[in-house]
């Protein structure tokens, strides 16, 4: 009796264990976090919103410079072609200079401080930057900055747009494709292709080669009105503030 009671016992204990591992083995396992997404920086009041000029196919200018006159890789988010950016030419600049002012009257407009950076001026440390590029897609489907104005090739072009918070701006807007065998930027004539970064979010919009100053004057009021949008659904949810969250309203 004593003996079939243990063996009862050892029976019992083992059933348990196989119920403890088979719950061990059922619990999830924890999928690892993902990785930020890229985002956009909101508008904020506090701070003063710093308007460059778009960037176009274009001559080739003085950079702007970081404070201790250096070329600086953070300079309107985009690369350099021998040690300088790309500024707009022609045509090409009545729009940008343009869409600059017209972006200047919607911040102020929307309650906000906005400010003018020019070619050559030092990159501030602490504010927003607004910078964008004039594109289109060339014969190798690749893009390319694109020009604008009476003398551009009809047709239409696509803006880019990204705000980044000075305090961490790290990322270009977009990187120059490195030329291959048979040409600029992979094969391409003209103009070298570049490629959007991934790590930056962007608001795109679509504007006609020659647009009409009413119609830049528009696109610049569109611009500033989804940003502040997106800027009030955020602060309406908490996620907006000095600290620059992640904007998961934005558009990679």
């Amino acid at each position: 009796m004593r003996k079939t009671a243990l063996i009862a016992g050892i029976l019992a204990a083992l059933c348990l264990a196989r119920v403890g591992v088979a719950q061990e083995l059922a619990q999830p396992v924890e999928a690892p976090a993902p990785a930020p997404r890229p985002h956009i920086a909101y508008l904020d009041k506090s701070k003063t919103i710093y308007v460059a000029e778009f960037e176009t196919s274009a001559e080739i200018a003085p950079s702007i410079q970081a404070k201790d006159g250096a070329i600086d890789g953070r300079s309107m988010g985009a690369p350099k072609l021998n040690g300088t950016d790309a500024a707009p030419a022609g045509d090409s600049r009545h729009v940008a200079t343009l869409m600059a002012e017209s972006l200047l009257h919607e911040i102020k407009k929307a309650g906000y401080k906005p400010k003018m950076l020019a070619p050559g001026d030092a990159l501030p440390d602490d504010g927003i930057l607004f910078s964008g590029v004039f594109t289109e897609p060339g014969k190798d489907g690749q893009l390319r900055r694109a020009g604008v104005g009476q003398n551009a090739p009809a047709g239409d072009l696509q803006l880019y747009v990204t705000t980044s918070n000075l305090l961490r701006l790290a990322k270009p807007l977009y990187e120059v494709v490195k030329p291959t065998a048979g040409g600029l930027g992979g094969g391409g004539a003209g103009a070298p292709a570049i490629k959007l970064n991934a790590e930056v979010a962007t608001l795109k919009f679509s504007v006609t080669s020659n647009p009409a100053d009413k119609a830049v004057k528009k696109i610049a009021e569109q611009i500033v009105a989804e940003l502040q949008r997106l800027t009030l659904q955020a602060q309406s949810e908490g996620l907006a503030g000095g600290d620059d969250p992640l904007n998961k309203f934005s558009k990679p």
